[in-house]
């Protein structure tokens, strides 16, 4: 523990600020009043005792002035003062001629009296000697200690008498004493009244605005950064207002960038079509974006998550720990693992992930110190597989039609035109096989235009009349030749509607092609439109022997045929691309298709696109 520097301790520990602050106002206060009461007294007192000494000089200058105007004739004006001053002033009056004997005194009967011409009285004899004199010390006849003062009395400049006065030395303690309470009830009523009238000014001028000061920084100590009311109180408060004012603005500014900036952060990670978990030292997950959270199917999250209780495989969770074990605590880099691809198994279904792994230069216990980022490449392995098989079965396509035209080409010889039904059976195998390469590039070109993203989705209105009616146009021929029932009928009437009518003619052309191609003789094949705001719904259904459960989500692959058996009608063999070419025209219109099928009870294709 480091060592508190005395200049660091506070005078008052343990107590409140105005506690703190009170008691040392009170000190220094009291301070400034000792010495203020200690430098007053010592002034007064000096004051005092020369005020005393001026009056004994004054009063003695006067007696000694009335005696020398009425010198000889003095006996009634010496027992005038003598009574006098011994009653009223208590101070003691004595006058001693020329000889030493005393002519009055107003302590004592003069007769009684012993001559004052002695040593032992050195101000009567200065003053017999035409000075000043002045002795303090014990009187024997008064039993208490003076300080006197006398002077002579001159006739013709030579002194014919000394007056002298002598002023009690305890008179003179009293009179301190006097000074010295006075000054100290005086000193006492302002420390009192300081007393009194400190914590008031104090709590107004300092206190109150400081506590204000001290509850707005715990308000934005505890991240409420409302506007405070100003502070009012002395200069520096106002100047300390302001700048905590100025503190909050700040913080408040950097706090506002933080959050939006934490925001756009987590509004980009929400939308990031990889799956990120964001794991502290603990191992703990503390984030996970909802592409995570579709991609595993997490509902909800524990306390103190591991990636275990949300991944529940073996092959990722197993990679995960490997990376983990292997990564330092403290990286002074970001680092980042290789990408790997792994083929796991997913809630039944195959998937194709890459897993990465990235190891931050974060140290903070609670912030996040590694990520783990899955990509779930699916789609894509599926779609470039989905391009191998395509040119694959496009080749194929083309080879087998190709081959068989060239082969009845080379069948022509000089004896085939001399056999017209030879002629005529080669012709036809060129004619139906040059009709299937058309079908094929017909429906290439299809499935090019509704895979196409920058051809606009156009709104036209329409009716369902109108759709039957070229519907019927196209395929009564077949129909007819097949015996089938074919209905078209909706919920709401003859009402118009928008939709793209030439995406949702694809879209019908080729699920009725399919629906006749697959149904059987004499069956029913139909076309039922609702409304369902703000889409519309056809279900194209039909009587044929319908498509096996395994078979099912394959029909929309493209060039997947079903068995031509199944139809009777060998001939009609298509290019496979019809329900492709529907799948994606739905797509692009932004709506779902669906099917149901059992085998022997036909099909149900239901599509739901949007109308305008």
């Amino acid at each position: 523990m480091e060592r508190q520097s005395p200049h660091n301790v506070p005078m008052f520990p343990n107590r409140g600020f105005f506690v703190s602050l009170l008691l040392g106002n009170l000190l220094v206060v009291g301070t400034i009043f000792g010495a203020g009461f200690l430098v007053i007294f010592h002034e007064v007192n000096q004051r005092s005792l020369r005020l005393a000494e001026q009056s004994q000089e004054q009063l003695l200058g006067t007696i000694r002035s009335e005696l020398q105007e009425s010198w000889p004739n003095v006996e009634e004006k010496i027992e005038h003062h003598c009574r006098f001053y011994f009653n009223e002033l208590g101070f003691r009056l004595t006058v001693v001629d020329s000889l030493g004997r005393i002519l009055g005194d107003s302590g004592y009967s003069s007769d009684r009296m012993e001559p004052h011409m002695t040593d032992d009285r050195p101000e009567i004899l200065a003053a017999l000697d035409g000075k000043r004199g002045e002795d303090v010390r014990f009187s024997r006849t008064m039993q208490a200690e003076y300080r006197y003062l006398a002077e002579p009395v001159l006739q013709n400049g030579t002194p014919v008498a000394a007056v002298r006065i002598a002023v009690p030395v305890a008179e003179i303690h009293k009179s301190r004493r006097m000074v010295l309470h006075g000054v100290l009830i005086g000193f006492a009523v302002m420390f009192l009244a300081a007393m009194i009238l400190s914590p008031l000014l104090l709590h107004y001028l300092w206190y109150k605005p400081l506590r204000v000061l001290n509850d707005e920084a715990r308000r934005i100590a505890d991240g409420n950064l409302e506007p405070a009311i100003p502070v009012a109180g002395p200069l520096e408060m106002v100047q300390l207002s302001q700048s905590l004012e100025t503190m909050r603005r700040t913080v408040s500014v950097q706090l506002e960038t933080i959050t939006r900036q934490r925001e756009s952060l987590q509004t980009i990670l929400r939308h990031l079509p990889d799956a990120i978990f964001a794991i502290n030292r603990s191992a703990e997950v503390i984030y996970f974006n909802a592409a995570a959270k579709k991609l595993f199917r997490i509902e909800s999250a524990p306390d103190h998550p591991f990636l275990q209780e949300f991944v529940r495989n073996a092959a990722v969770i197993d990679w995960y720990l490997q990376h983990l074990t292997a990564t330092p605590h403290l990286a002074n880099t970001p680092l980042l693992s290789p990408i790997e691809r792994k083929e796991v198994d997913l809630f039944g279904r195959k998937h194709f992930l890459e897993l990465e792994f990235v190891c931050t230069d974060n140290a903070a216990q609670e912030d996040a110190a590694y990520l783990v980022i899955v990509s779930n490449v699916t789609e894509s392995v599926r779609a470039s597989k989905m391009k191998t098989d395509f040119v694959a079965n496009a080749s194929h396509e083309l080879r087998t039609p190709l081959a068989a035209i060239s082969v009845a080409l080379d069948n022509i010889s000089e004896e085939v035109y001399g056999d017209k039904e030879t002629l005529r059976k080669i012709v036809q195998v060129v004619d139906r096989h040059v009709s299937r390469l058309g079908a094929l590039l017909e429906d290439l070109l299809d499935l090019q235009g509704v895979e196409d993203e920058t051809v606009p989705v156009r709104f036209e209105e329409t009716t369902v009349a109108e759709q039957r009616s070229w519907i019927e146009e196209l395929f009564h021929q077949r129909i007819d030749e097949k015996g089938l029932v074919f209905t078209a009928d909706s919920d709401f009437g003859d009402a118009p509607f928008r939709v793209d009518n030439k995406r949702l003619g694809l879209i019908l052309q080729n699920l009725l092609d399919n629906a006749i191609k697959f149904t059987p003789p004499g069956g029913e094949v139909s076309l039922h439109f609702r409304r369902e705001e703000p889409f519309l719904v056809i279900e194209c259904r039909d009587t044929g022997l319908g498509i096996a459960m395994e078979e099912q989500e394959r029909v929309f692959e493209r060039f997947y045929q079903g068995d031509s058996s199944k139809t009777g009608d060998g001939r009609l063999r298509g290019t496979g691309l019809g329900l492709a070419i529907v799948k994606h025209a739905v797509e692009r219109l932004k709506g779902k298709i669906s099917l149901e099928s059992r085998i022997a009870q036909g099909s149900v294709f239901t599509v739901c696109v949007p109308v305008d």
